[in-house]
């Protein structure tokens, strides 16, 4: 990464305490962000991805707590702010866009008063400006009749609708940093393009950094420049689009993508999914959190937790799998191309 990163996240561990005990959510997350990049998160549903967002912005539940890490945005340690701090960054320096915008607008207030109000608790401009700048931003995003549209409710609107709402409020302070936390989950295909796309579009026109959060590694490939890819609370691989997408070089990875249909031959292929289940968080296995599910694990993998190890001196891909060890045997695909192994 030739720029410095606007986000810089080390060594990341967060834990719920629940009657049960621990549930170590996220263990050991690092990871940059450039400005003006947009870094993909893919995992399963419980993989750490949201949790590891909610800990940089410090909206965890009660029994949630930060263990240890940082997460230096802009040059400060979000870890070491206070509270007061914090409210006047969330929504200001960094906008959040939640899963489902239903629940996430209130109800009892039309969409244009909640924009509103964001926008006077972070800026000193007068309810006229602030409505001005509302109006602005529902015409950004492509809401119609954007002056009528600010009475309505949020059940006034659609599913698409509501969402470029969330994204109005996300962007009316014009954050450095959007955060869209499974942003398309509860849309339509056709729609879930159509935000995609927008929020692609507004990124390139304002310059912001994003962070998109998502389970499904097909939804990513138009618009992320690098795709950070968790499981069991941990990073499993990262590096660009095009060098994921062409080389996966963990077996998690490339389990997830052969998930994903592929309808450019035209051709019916059965989809291979993913034996077994997620690692249970409270007793978390002491190896590598995939073996007990990988067709390619070893001994080794069931004692120890292996590195991040790159996968080239020109490139910024890593993979943490103990394949890629010096000492490892020889997997077409996975540290070895297939003819040499055939």
């Amino acid at each position: 990464m030739s720029r410095p990163p606007i986000l810089s996240v080390r060594n990341l561990r967060t834990s719920f305490f629940a009657q049960r005990g621990e549930v170590q959510a996220v263990r050991g997350v690092s990871f940059d962000v450039a400005p003006g990049e947009i870094l993909g998160i893919v995992g399963e549903s419980g993989s750490g991805k949201s949790i590891t967002c909610m800990s940089i912005l410090r909206l965890l539940k009660s029994t949630g707590r930060i263990v240890d890490g940082q997460a230096i945005f802009d040059g400060q340690d979000l870890m070491e702010l206070d509270e007061n701090a914090m409210a006047d960054l969330r929504g200001n320096d960094i906008g959040m866009i939640f899963q489902d915008p239903m629940t996430s607008l209130n109800p009892t207030l039309s969409v244009g008063e909640q924009v509103v109000e964001t926008i006077i608790r972070h800026r000193r401009i007068s309810r006229a400006e602030a409505r001005k700048r509302a109006i602005e931003l529902f015409e950004l995003v492509r809401i119609p009749s954007a002056a009528q549209r600010l009475k309505s409710f949020p059940h006034e609107f659609s599913g698409g609708m509501r969402q470029r709402v969330m994204i109005a409020m996300a962007l009316s302070c014009d954050p450095k940093l959007l955060i869209a936390d499974e942003p398309t989950t509860a849309l339509d295909v056709t729609i879930q393009r159509q935000i995609l796309l927008l929020l692609k579009q507004l990124q390139n026109r304002l310059g912001m950094a994003v962070i998109l959060i998502t389970h499904d590694l097909g939804v990513i490939a138009e618009v992320t420049d690098r795709i950070v890819v968790m499981y069991g609370g941990m990073v499993m691989e990262q590096g660009s689009v095009t060098e994921l997408f062409a080389h996966p070089r963990h077996p998690y990875t490339q389990g997830l993508l052969r998930s994903v249909p592929d309808l450019r031959d035209g051709e019916h292929t059965r989809l291979t999914p993913i034996a077994g289940t997620p690692p249970d968080m409270i007793q978390p296995p002491p190896g590598c959190p995939f073996a007990p599910r990988c067709v390619h694990a070893m001994k080794q993998c069931d004692i120890a937790i292996p590195p991040l190890y790159p996968m080239a001196e020109a490139s910024d891909q890593t993979a943490r799998c103990w394949l890629h060890h010096a000492q490892a045997p020889r997997v077409a695909g996975v540290n070895a191309p297939t003819a040499e192994v055939a």
